[in-house]
């Protein structure tokens, strides 16, 4: 499964892409530690708060049956706060033993059922 600090690097990755300040991207409410409030991000990221994130390398059956678990995820990020104004794709890897989490974001995101 993910480690949290791989969790938090992503997060941070996300959070570069933006001019926006990095607590426009989480709830508004008391967080434990800076590292508690990244981890919201990157759960948002992954549930399609900011935009549909899918698997891009996933591969599937004749049938449409999941065959290999994407590890390669991008995420389309309205243009919020972006340094274009624009809709951006934000990428990002998911390194460590897959544990059907890619499963479970690839299945959502590909069908939109958040």
């Amino acid at each position: 499964m993910i480690s949290d600090s791989q969790k938090i690097q992503i997060a941070k990755n996300f959070a570069e892409l933006h001019e926006t300040q990095f607590t426009a991207w989480t709830p508004t409410k008391d967080y434990l530690s800076e590292d508690e409030r990244y981890l919201t991000v990157y759960d948002n990221l992954i549930i399609g708060v900011y935009g549909d994130c899918y698997g891009i390398n996933a591969e599937y059956d004749e049938d449409n049956n999941l065959i290999q678990e994407a590890t390669e995820f991008e995420v389309e990020v309205e243009g919020f706060g972006s340094a274009a104004e624009q809709a951006e794709v934000f990428c990002f890897e998911i390194t460590s033993e897959l544990a059907g989490v890619s499963k479970f974001i690839e299945e959502h995101g590909r069908h939109g059922d958040w």
